[in-house]
């Protein structure tokens, strides 16, 4: 049994059999889609009896934000308050949310006027994780490496193009990703291979209507680890590498496609122990310098030589560079952090009761 594990305490597990769990899944961004699986897969977990935990069974209530902002729930469409307030007041809030209002603070402060729990990072390090540009530079001043990179505005954007095109092209090549700074799944993500593709991103980007993060390529094996407990008091999981299909990247498509996606592997099977370790060390103190709170997950890439035959050549000395945080990771059938806790022994299950033991 994980040292992390709260759920399983005796007295936990009569508050959370007291307990209703509100699954907030849905909302407006783009990542709408990736929520309601990850909702859906977590509100059929909470109601399975089947395994571990059986005798742990709170009452469930799904709740999905539609794409106009109303909540639905029991079939009606409510105003958020409405919502809330329609449910008991020990109700737990399972926050099944990815990208945009769901994890950059809004709902957590909204559920935070209401006097409501809820799992997940409150509104600060939420908003802080939510922000590419904000968190890179908070792991760096932690002494986290992160690749060469420079932020363009959208003001400048658009009323400096020539001077933020100047700003954008000085990150070194030959290759760089052009990045919304608040986008989750890969969306808004740009590999760039030229100058010309730098400017074309740039300006999908600022049309959007966010600023732009360009950095440097950094070539190597992609991980991640996942992390339970606040800040210091944190511990991390096991480290997962992601290993994308050669000549790709872990794109929308390689993160989401069962038949092309990447392959997934915790333990991992290319890493030196001692490279792991440091993999986990490095996500425990970039948590720490986000302020980070309950759970999240830090994404690495760890520079290495890929070979034609898919294989990778590691420095066991390398040093991790950060890609990004996320508070509220996905819990789809092939997302990371669910995988991580299973290689540390604990099911899909019991880590959502894990989550809602923690808001308690």
């Amino acid at each position: 049994m994980a040292s992390w594990e709260t759920w399983s305490r005796e007295d936990v597990r009569a508050r959370l059999n007291r307990t209703p769990i509100a699954v907030l899944m849905g909302g407006e961004s783009d990542e709408r889609q990736v929520s309601l699986t990850s909702g859906r897969a977590v509100s059929a977990a909470l109601r399975d009896l089947t395994g571990p935990a059986y005798d742990v069974t709170p009452a469930i209530f799904d709740v999905e934000i539609d794409q106009a902002g109303s909540w639905l729930l029991d079939g009606a469409a409510l105003e958020p308050h409405q919502a809330i307030r329609s449910l008991p007041e020990e109700t737990v809030f399972l926050l099944a949310l990815h990208g945009g209002a769901g994890e950059d603070g809004t709902v957590q402060r909204l559920l935070d006027r209401a006097e409501r729990r809820y799992t997940g990072a409150g509104p600060e390090c939420s908003a802080l994780c939510m922000d590419k540009h904000r968190s890179r530079e908070a792991a760096a001043s932690a002494g986290v490496a992160v690749a060469p990179g420079a932020l363009v505005a959208r003001t400048r954007w658009l009323e400096d193009r020539a001077g933020a095109l100047a700003t954008a092209l000085a990150v070194p090549g030959p290759v760089r990703f052009v990045k919304h700074t608040s986008a989750g799944s890969s969306f808004g993500v740009h590999r760039c291979a030229t100058d010309g593709e730098v400017q074309e991103a740039c300006d999908a980007v600022a049309s959007s209507g966010a600023d732009t993060l360009i950095e440097a390529e950094v070539a190597g094996l992609e991980t991640t680890v996942g992390v339970m407990g606040d800040a210091t008091e944190a511990v991390a999981l096991p480290v997962a590498e992601i290993v994308p299909a050669l000549g790709s990247f872990f794109d929308h498509e390689q993160k989401y496609s069962d038949q092309n996606g990447a392959e997934e592997f915790c333990p991992p099977r290319h890493l030196p122990v001692d490279l792991a370790a440091r993999l986990q060390e490095r996500a425990l103190t970039a948590w720490a310098a986000f302020g980070g709170e309950r759970y999240g997950r830090v994404d690495f890439i760890v520079p290495a030589t890929r070979g034609a035959d898919g294989t990778f050549e590691l420095d066991p000395a390398a040093e991790p560079v950060l890609l990004e945080a996320n508070t509220l990771p996905g819990f789809t059938p092939r997302s990371l952090l669910p995988l991580a806790a299973s290689a540390d022994g604990v099911g899909f299950r019991e880590l959502c009761l894990e989550l809602v033991a923690r808001a308690l």
